[in-house]
This record gives C-alpha cells, sequence and structure tokens, in this order.
C-alpha cells in the first residue's frame, strides 16, 4: 500500500478519497430525501436506486483510492460519478437566476479540477 508513493502523493490521494467518502456520509445520512426530490423533479428515472448506485460509486470508489488498492480502478468509477453527478445536479444552462447559474458553473468548474486529480490517479 503507497510502496512508490512520495508523502505528496500519498496525502493527495487522501485528500481525494476523503472527498468522495465524506460527502457520501453526509449525503446519505442527512439529505437523501432531498435528493431522491430533486432528481425526480428533473425526471431522471428511478431516482432513488439511480442515488443510491452512486452513493454505492462514492464508497467504493473512495476506499479503493483511500487504501491504494487498485486505485486506478477507484479512480475510474469515481469518474464516471463524478461525471455522471455533475451532468445531473449542475445543469447550470437551466437556471435563470444569475448567482445560482454562477454557483453550478462554478461546481462544474471544481468538478473538472476533482477529474483532473483523479486522472492522475490512473
Amino acid at each position: 500500500m503507497y510502496a512508490d508513493h512520495t508523502n505528496l502523493q500519498i496525502a493527495g490521494q487522501l485528500l481525494i478519497a476523503v472527498l468522495f467518502l465524506g460527502t457520501g456520509i453526509i449525503n446519505s445520512t442527512t439529505k437523501v430525501k432531498q435528493h431522491v426530490d430533486r432528481m425526480a423533479a428533473m425526471n431522471i428515472p428511478v431516482p432513488a436506486l439511480t442515488l443510491w448506485v452512486g452513493f454505492a460509486m462514492q464508497y467504493a470508489g473512495g476506499v479503493m483510492v483511500a487504501l491504494d488498492y487498485r486505485a486506478d480502478i477507484g479512480a475510474m468509477i469515481l469518474i464516471v460519478f463524478t461525471l455522471a453527478a455533475t451532468a445531473m445536479f449542475h445543469r447550470w444552462w437551466l437556471v435563470d437566476d444569475p448567482l445560482r447559474k454562477h454557483l453550478h458553473l462554478s461546481f462544474v468548474f471544481s468538478n473538472c479540477a476533482v477529474l483532473g486529480g483523479l486522472l492522475f490517479l490512473i
């Protein structure tokens, strides 16, 4: 585990894992109904199942990256999750309010940076 990594690489990898595991824990314990309702309003098919599949991807990928167990596969899982979640939850082009539009676009750009970090793990 982490045998050929520098201390900075280990720190970066753990920080990426903390992002996904931390938000997964918060969202799967306190915000399930809020997310399901939002997904249903956006006509996402079987929103509850889709949400829990997303949580499973978050947890599986996050743990794999954190433990450096097939971190490349874990990163790929998290890339698919991030792309899907961004497409579902940050549709900035549909938002009329300028502040909310800006916030959603900022989340898209932040997620692009996260994707870049994940690509380094592959």
